[in-house]
């Protein structure tokens, strides 16, 4: 099973590191730029 890795930290799913890192981001960037930074730095550990 595949997880996934940003900012050193890794996560089972993409849905759980969206919404653990979202709350850290938020004062920084919009949803829209969240997102594309997530999509742009993600790295898929299989």
């Amino acid at each position: 099973m595949a997880s996934y890795k940003i900012d050193g930290a890794k996560f089972q799913s993409i849905e759980e590191l969206k919404e653990s890192l979202w709350p850290l981001y938020e004062g920084r960037m919009s949803k829209e730029e969240f997102e594309k930074y997530i999509k742009e730095n993600v790295q898929v550990v299989e």
